[in-house]
């Protein structure tokens, strides 16, 4: 039994052996390579599975994926683990991290994401809708649509990035965030068979 444990656990460990190491020593390529894997691992289950397509739409994958390489995995890497430690730096000497956690989830959760997150998604999604008036489309949906978006967003990223600040590794925090993404992910796609919403592929 415990061999046999051994052998389906083995490759499992390996791998995250493997991927902490190279988090600890290339924390940014890390981070933008599981972005970019995790948003198109999202893309194509809400294509194949919720929508049913019998072709993938390239064209609107391809858009996704660049969003999950150059926005979560580059631009909320250098946020996250650059500009937050900058900002709160004094803070965090006084209180350590755990005591900072709540400041920088602030930070994050109402003005990173309802400013700077979903304008560019909302962007992204109308390129990748290839719509006549891009800017103009996504900035009447980010006016139409933010405040419901942030409401369900912060139910699952405040206390998952409360965590992020306060215990995980800097290294490790936009994968543990992707971690997180990955799962709002899945629920958008379950919540899909019962809704009209449209995943979000954050």
């Amino acid at each position: 039994m415990t061999s046999a444990f051994s052998v389906i656990t083995g490759p499992f460990r390996s791998f995250g052996s493997w991927y902490l190491k190279s988090a600890q020593q290339h924390p940014f390529a890390t981070a933008f390579w599981t972005s970019g894997i995790k948003t198109s691992a999202a893309d194509l289950i809400a294509q194949k599975v919720v929508e049913k397509r019998e072709e993938l739409d390239w064209s609107r994958h391809l858009g996704f994926v660049a969003f999950g390489f150059l926005y979560l995995g580059s631009v909320q890497y250098y946020l996250y683990n650059v500009k937050f430690v900058q900002w709160c730096g004094g803070i965090t000497a006084q209180v350590g991290h755990a005591g900072v956690a709540p400041l920088k989830t602030l930070m994050d959760q109402g003005i990173h994401h309802p400013f700077m997150y979903f304008p560019v998604f909302f962007l992204t999604q109308s390129l990748v809708a290839q719509k006549p008036h891009p800017i103009e489309y996504a900035a009447n949906k980010w006016k139409n649509e933010v405040w419901e978006s942030c409401k369900a967003l912060w139910m699952l990223w405040v206390p998952g990035q409360i965590i992020n600040f306060a215990v995980v590794p800097r290294y490790l925090r936009v994968p543990f965030a992707a971690g997180i993404s990955f799962a709002w992910s899945l629920w958008c796609i379950l919540a899909s068979f019962t809704t009209t919403t449209q995943p979000t592929h954050k």
